[in-house]
């Protein structure tokens, strides 16, 4: 077992395997569940977007759920425009809804609390 929590030793087999990597890519539910063991049921979706050297990446934030945005929901989302500039081995979670962060923080809770959980052992 590595000195670091499972999510940075999560990181870095993602890093170091192409494999695993590409599995997570390709299926990002069934390479989460690989590697932590679950996945909580539910009415979402989980996209990866890999970084890679010769890309920039746009997140575009997520359509109003009807009709055009108001002005009020355009310059909430212009407030929260980030450049990260010159930055390498970026990772994280972007949550576009309040509801999902609360999934995120299960889904997390519940990885971290299951002793040997990850699909590897170091």
């Amino acid at each position: 077992m590595s000195e670091h929590d499972i999510f940075t030793d999560h990181y870095c087999l993602l890093r170091r395997d192409p494999a695993a990597r590409r599995r997570l890519i390709d299926n990002p539910v069934a390479g989460l569940k690989e590697y932590f063991g679950s996945m909580p049921e539910g009415e979402y979706r989980v996209e990866v977007v890999p970084q890679e050297p010769d890309t920039i990446t746009i997140m575009l934030p997520a359509p109003p759920a009807e009709g055009e945005p108001t002005d009020a929901q355009i310059d909430a989302a212009s407030r929260r425009i980030y450049d990260i500039l010159f930055t390498d081995g970026l990772g994280g979670y972007l949550i576009p809804d309040a509801a999902l962060t609360w999934l995120l923080r299960d889904m997390r809770s519940a990885w971290a609390a299951v002793p040997g959980a990850r699909g590897k052992e170091e």
